[in-house]
């Protein structure tokens, strides 16, 4: 029955395998040398033996900074995680000699957030030093000491960056010669007091694990509402366009878009107050003909102006007359002719305000005389 159940993650080099061995006090359960690439290739787990066979040991691929192999490591971890129920513990392992956070570290732990969201996880959490030699002399210890002590505060900083949680103050912290052969008492100790930890958690909830993205720290859904107005009349026609797109922050700091996607559209009316939109002024113009006779005098002599009257025999008793009577009128003899006709053109200029509505109706003013024209030919 396995009541103590844990992974062991970190860099390449840093002795997780040789740890794991020491934690089973099995010697070659995980593969172990000097070869600076990782010698655990795909994430496995392992049993100890008699007094270790409640012990359950997980060991994962050394993460090293090898971008692609890295994303696939991590998602391999998650799912074993995901699948195997009962994990108790997390240790990340780094070397003593070298108090650093490296860039895969990091997203290590951005990964872990998005993965456990419940900010109970990190109880889970414990930092094992490795390569803790026994040989070192105490003034060294107490240098690396020293410069292991920055490091803390930057683990917990990048862990409420990511969750936003302040109740982590510390995580457990063990330090140990993993070198199977040597297994000093300090580290033999330090290993119990690991194993002592990982008893005391309750299994993970892995029903609450989401979904790892090795890549992916956090994806915001952004909202876009788009208006498209358009005029009829008085009639205000709104198209309103909803679209969504999700913003992805990488664990490397760089930032992707997705497409614009429309989810959602609606229409919808308003009809405007009545409003003058235009007034112009509109004109016309109204003509009347007339016409007037010429008459001129002319002089034609002496006869010009008299009457010449031919009288038929009359008789009158015994005397007949007969012949020409000329008559004169006036002093002079003079007449008066027409010689044309005289045109008279009217022009009435006439004007009107016209205006416009945007409700399509237009207002006719009265129309009203500005100014007339007379033209003569």
């Amino acid at each position: 029955m396995v009541s103590a159940s844990l992974i062991l993650i970190g860099e390449t080099g840093n002795g997780k395998s040789s740890l794991g061995n020491f934690i089973l006090n099995k010697k070659e359960v995980f593969s172990v040398s000097d070869n600076p690439e990782s010698e655990t290739k795909i994430t496995i787990g392992e049993h100890g033996d008699n007094e270790n066979r409640d012990i359950f040991v997980i060991d994962t691929p050394g993460l090293k900074d090898a971008e692609e192999t890295d994303k696939k490591h991590l998602g391999q971890m998650v799912d074993y995680i995901k699948e195997n129920p009962g994990l108790q513990g997390i240790v990340i392992v780094f070397n003593y000699h070298c108090p650093r956070l490296p860039m895969n570290i990091k997203t290590l732990i951005k990964l872990l957030c998005n993965v456990f969201p419940d900010a109970d996880f990190w109880k889970h959490v414990a930092l094992v030093w490795t390569r803790y030699y026994s040989c070192l002399t105490e003034k060294l210890k107490k240098k690396f000491e020293i410069a292991n002590a920055k490091f803390m505060p930057e683990v917990l900083r990048l862990v409420k960056e990511c969750n936003g949680d302040n109740s982590i103050k510390s995580f457990p912290t063990f330090f140990v010669d993993s070198d199977f052969e040597e297994q000093d008492q300090f580290s033999r100790e330090e290993i119990n007091r690991l194993i002592a930890w990982v008893h005391s958690l309750d299994p993970i909830d892995v029903t609450r694990v989401e979904k790892a993205d090795p890549d992916i720290d956090k994806t915001i859904e952004e909202e876009d509402v788009r208006e498209i107005k358009t005029i009829e009349g008085n009639v205000e026609h709104i198209k309103i366009e909803y679209f969504k797109r999700n913003k992805v922050i990488h664990y490397d700091g760089s930032i992707s878009y997705t497409d614009w996607e429309k989810y959602k559209e609606e229409e919808k009316e308003n009809i405007l107050p009545r409003k003058l939109l235009e007034e112009k002024i509109e004109t016309k113009e109204e003509k009347n003909e007339s016409s007037t006779p010429i008459m001129e005098k002319c002089n034609d002599g002496g006869n010009s102006g008299g009457l010449n009257i031919n009288l038929e025999p009359i008789s009158l008793g015994p005397i007949s007359i007969k012949g020409n009577i000329p008559i004169n009128i006036g002093s002079k003899g003079c007449s008066t002719r027409c010689v044309g006709n005289k045109k008279t053109t009217t022009i009435n200029y006439y004007k009107r305000t016209v205006k416009i509505y945007n409700d399509n109706t237009v207002e006719y003013g009265e129309w009203e005389k500005y100014d007339t024209k007379t033209i003569q030919s």
